[in-house]
């Protein structure tokens, strides 16, 4: 078997190791059009801490540990989770209407800030609970 990194090299760049399920032929063309930009091979930075993450390592890199966490904790990440899909949600509505809808279906500035800032807080709850800080 081919090793298609060796041979498309810009593509498992560009997209880490989901190249591999690309057909040959379309491999072949991005990998020439990539080529014909001449834009150099590079690691795929992006897709080893994608993947670190999806493995469950911490942000420091390294395998995160087992929590036991005190039933405080728990129901308060449990709070801090549900508010932060609440806002997600709203954050994900206000931009559609800003694509899709007219000037005044927008929501302000203010209250997309504000939005973000709540969802910044619920965060550092969430960090505060699995840090066994109390």
């Amino acid at each position: 078997m081919t090793n298609r990194t060796a041979v498309h090299p810009r593509l498992h760049a560009l997209i880490g190791d989901i190249a591999a399920d690309v057909p040959e032929d379309l491999a072949r063309e991005i990998e020439c059009a990539l080529h014909e930009q001449s834009l150099p091979v590079q690691s795929p930075a992006f897709f080893t801490y994608l993947n670190a993450i999806s493995r469950a390592d911490g942000d420091d890199g390294l395998p995160c540990k087992s929590l036991t966490l005190v039933a405080s904790n728990h129901a308060s990440l449990r709070r801090s989770m549900s508010g932060l899909t609440a806002l997600l949600d709203l954050l994900q509505a206000a931009d559609h209407a800003r694509n899709e809808g007219g000037p005044d279906e927008q929501l302000g500035a203010f209250h997309t800030d504000g939005l973000i800032v709540a969802a910044r807080q619920l965060v550092r709850e969430a960090n505060h609970c699995l840090s066994g800080a109390d």
